[in-house]
């Protein structure tokens, strides 16, 4: 088909999906999906969404009119084929993951239904989710609440807070904690905490050389502490032998 062909001049009904942070649409046409092209190049990273799609081939791309908030407005739409050329040249790790998502999940989807539905989930687990999540934004609330009121007077202004609770296997809910968090700080794993250091632009970044060095004293005490216990249970274990 050529592009021309493939232009709405109605607004057409289109489903949503979400890929991260990233919303894209999808607007089915005879049967077969076509994305909105900025949605998918923003989605892939593409440090210019708008042109992502100017080096498609005619048949892989056209225009159509989606329906917004701000009003009707007309958006270069691209099919699977195009879809696939974007993903090939972006050059972010999200790219296989992105493509993984649309030929698993939303294009079997949107050929099952005509739109994009997520799988439909039993009453109980239903009847759960209602629950838990009751629970959770009152317990939240309060608990926000709480830590706002007690924190000291430097920084009880602060907007950024940490939140922390759980549920056990009988669905029953730990004491949230909440706690105000400075700027400086940072909640990482130890599994990436590595990472997170080596990172330029993560915390390599912000890192002064006097925490780096007291990361790496600690480090080093740390294993030689370690190295120390082991010898010892060695020494204990042939003395007992």
């Amino acid at each position: 088909m050529s592009q021309s062909t493939l232009a709405f001049n109605e607004a057409a009904p289109h489903s949503t999906f979400n890929f991260g942070a990233h919303t894209v649409r999808v607007i089915v046409r005879d049967g077969q999906p076509w994305f909105v092209a900025t949605d998918v190049a923003m989605a892939l990273g593409y440090s210019s969404p708008k042109d992502a799609a100017e080096h498609l081939d005619a048949d892989e791309k056209g225009s159509a009119i989606t329906r917004t908030p701000g009003g009707d407005q007309r958006v270069t739409v691209i099919n699977e084929s195009g879809l696939y050329a974007l993903v090939l040249r972006s050059r972010k790790p999200e790219a296989r993951k992105f493509a993984k998502w649309v030929t698993g999940e939303v294009l079997p989807s949107i050929r099952k239904t005509g739109s994009y539905a997520k799988p439909a989930a039993d009453a109980e687990r239903i009847t759960l989710a209602n629950r838990l999540a009751s629970h959770a934004a009152s317990a939240v609330h309060q608990t926000v609440f709480e830590a706002i009121l007690a924190a000291d007077d430097k920084w009880w202004k602060h907007d950024r807070y940490m939140l922390s609770f759980n549920y056990g296997a009988d669905s029953s809910m730990s004491v949230p904690h909440a706690k105000a968090i400075q700027q400086d700080q940072v909640v990482v794993s130890l599994n990436e905490l590595a990472k997170r250091i080596s990172d330029p632009d993560s915390l390599g970044s912000i890192a002064t050389d006097q925490q780096l060095a007291s990361i790496i004293e600690a480090c080093a005490a740390r294993l030689s502490l370690r190295a120390q216990m082991r010898s010892d249970i060695q020494i204990v274990k042939s003395i007992t032998a």
